[in-house]
């Protein structure tokens, strides 16, 4: 069973770390976080490891990730290259940044790996984690690896070509960042009308549920419901003109995704002229004639 070393055991690091370990792909070796007493928490959460206080001080493994911060990527790949030899894989998870960060480890086998998931909570994803995609670019030994490694415990692998990760990860902040950002959105419009924080999640989640069910076996087009789909201006323009009063970030949201909601409503034959309302509607103040 080949050795891994972590630097950066976070939430994604260690939930990959334990299931990992439990299935026997990976020894887990060194682990190094910013603290000592955060690797000592992130090897009991493992079930194994050595937690260590620096890079330097960890011992030689036969593969490296590096789940820090994306900023931080580059610098420990220099800092580790003279440990390193062509039998050495080394890999990061970043979903923006591509396996050429990591050159200066040449000729160890260099990769990224992203899993699509939300590592929020890590004892709910290493519950969850399984029958989730992970996006994999670099050189073909360790994508090999990797793709063996994540089937093992359950995820899809992928393909991506390094040009597009930027893309590919916008995609995902999209879905699952700004689709968090939305819920505080509706949250606080929810306060404005005196409903308070825990009763609107409540109220919230069966609706919230059923819209991600429909876009996923529907897509986009045929899941929107609401005044926009339906051509009612009227309301639209009511809501607007509440949130506008209320809070103008608010409002200046409404404007840019209910633009995005006409172009939907477009395709699934939303009459021309209606559609002309509403965009005109939803303009910004300073673009009306």
């Amino acid at each position: 069973m080949p050795t891994l070393n972590i630097i950066g055991a976070g939430r994604l690091g260690k939930t990959l770390a334990r299931l990992w370990q439990r299935q026997g792909i990976f020894q887990i070796g060194a682990v190094c976080n910013r603290s000592l007493e955060s690797a000592v928490s992130a090897c009991r959460f493992i079930g194994a490891g050595t937690p260590c206080p620096s890079v330097e001080t960890m011992a030689d493994a036969d593969c490296w990730l590096i789940a820090s911060g994306d900023g931080q990527i580059a610098a420990i790949a220099t800092q580790l290259a003279p440990r390193l030899s062509n039998s050495t894989m080394v890999f990061h998870c970043s979903g923006a940044l591509s396996s050429s960060t990591l050159s200066p480890c040449k000729p160890a086998a260099v990769a990224s790996a992203h899993p699509v998931h939300s590592f929020a909570d890590p004892e709910r994803s290493v519950a969850t984690l399984a029958g989730s995609c992970v996006a994999l670019e670099g050189d073909q030994r360790a994508i090999e690896h990797l793709s063996k490694a994540f089937s093992a415990i359950g995820c899809t692998p992928l393909t991506i070509a390094p040009e597009h990760k930027v893309l590919y990860h916008a995609g995902s902040v999209f879905a699952c960042n700004y689709l968090t950002a939305l819920m505080e959105l509706s949250l606080r419009a929810f306060s404005a009308a005196g409903i308070d924080r825990q009763q609107a999640l409540k109220l919230l989640k069966p609706i919230v549920l059923q819209t991600a069910e429909n876009n996923m076996h529907l897509g986009p087009e045929k899941s929107l419901t609401g005044p926009i789909a339906r051509g009612d201006t009227e309301t639209v323009a009511a809501q607007l003109s509440s949130l506008q009063s209320t809070d103008t970030q608010l409002a200046n949201c409404y404007r840019q995704l209910g633009q995005v909601c006409v172009e939907l409503a477009r395709r699934c034959q939303l009459p021309e002229e209606t559609a002309a309302r509403l965009t005109e509607v939803l303009r910004e103040p300073s673009e009306k004639i």
